[in-house]
């Protein structure tokens, strides 16, 4: 008579070995494939799929095992919408044995690629997120290694599979926000310093230039000192979100303190000054609206790698620019040699 283990123990060491290996800074399609190639080892899954599915978007396989391109093709031209709801609306999962339950048969044969499937699971991977994933796995033999409780010990392997889902989605949203300066919804100095260092190595390979755009926010602790920090708050938010307006969708921009800085890849600084001179005045026309009279803008450019071949020269070049423009005057652009 053929002995089975203990199905509990068979997920202890499965989920054991996920969180190992989660652990070792996995993306979430490793740890997706992990799962599936064990699940196929340990429990005998003939085909099983990952579905992505955003909130109020349409659902994507992720990553599979055991399907082929056309299914999955087949599949995401005609996803699974009525059972992925159902599924969430029901306790987050479904098993079902056909030899059991052949009735149910004909309900599901539509996610099945093969024939005769004996045993059938599926779980919503619940997040704290606006998004989902599901899984979808079956089993032509049956799901082996294990005789009975296979449903409650699915049900716990994919609950830590969500709660590690979950915990890298929470990691990835902390570095986002890490990278963010609140007051003005731009990026911090930090995050400008590793994008310059990357475009830095990028143009060194090829024969496109960038400029870097210092703007300095004048006046800016006289006005905190009569109107408080809230109204300086305010005025740097503004004044962001008119820079950011200006500028295109793939530069950076970031603030530290009374500056910001601009990275502009792929143009010249006679274009920069241009595009800091539109912003300039839409800024200016705010300000007079507001009668606020205190502010002021300036700017220098510095081009890489015309003014220079190191991220010191031109961040040190865009500065002594930004100098001149403030002793020569407010709103005043300096961008260098055309």
């Amino acid at each position: 008579m053929e002995t089975y283990p203990s199905c509990q123990d068979l997920g202890y060491n499965f989920i054991s070995d996920l969180v190992e290996y989660s652990h070792l800074k996995k993306s979430i399609e490793e740890v997706f494939h992990f799962v599936n190639i064990e699940f196929e080892f340990r429990f005998g899954v003939t085909s099983i799929m990952f579905i992505y599915k955003k909130f109020n978007g349409e659902e994507k396989i992720e990553i599979s095992r055991g399907f082929s391109y056309e299914f999955i093709k087949r599949t995401n031209e005609n996803p699974p919408s009525d059972f992925l709801s159902g599924l969430g609306k029901s306790k987050k999962s479904v098993y079902i044995d056909f030899s059991k339950e052949n009735d149910k048969y004909r309900e599901f044969e539509y996610l099945f690629e093969h024939e005769g499937v004996k045993e059938f699971y599926g779980y919503e991977l619940a997040t704290a997120y606006t998004d989902s994933y599901y899984v979808i796995m079956y089993s032509v033999k049956g799901f082996k290694n294990c005789e009975n409780n296979k449903k409650d010990v699915f049900d716990t392997i994919f609950s830590v599979l969500a709660y590690i889902l979950n915990s890298n989605k929470c990691v990835k949203t902390i570095t986002e926000c890490s990278q963010i300066d609140h007051v003005s919804g731009m990026n911090n100095f930090k995050y400008f310093h590793e994008k310059l260092f990357q475009e830095m190595q990028k143009t060194n390979k090829s024969d496109e230039k960038f400029c870097v755009a210092l703007i300095s926010l004048n006046q800016l602790n006289k006005l905190n000192s009569v109107y408080g920090h809230n109204a300086g708050d305010r005025y740097i938010a503004l004044i962001a979100n008119i820079l950011r307006k200006h500028i295109r969708v793939f530069d950076t921009s970031a603030r530290y303190g009374n500056k910001f800085i601009i990275l502009f890849p792929g143009i010249e600084n006679k274009e920069v000054v241009e595009i800091m001179n539109g912003a300039f005045k839409e800024i200016d026309d705010l300000l007079k609206r507001e009668e606020q009279d205190v502010l002021s803008l300036n700017a220098g450019i510095s081009t890489f790698p015309a003014d220079g071949n190191n991220e010191r020269t031109i961040l040190d070049l865009a500065e002594s620019r930004r100098i001149e423009a403030r002793r020569l005057g407010r709103w005043v652009i300096v961008g260098g040699l055309f």
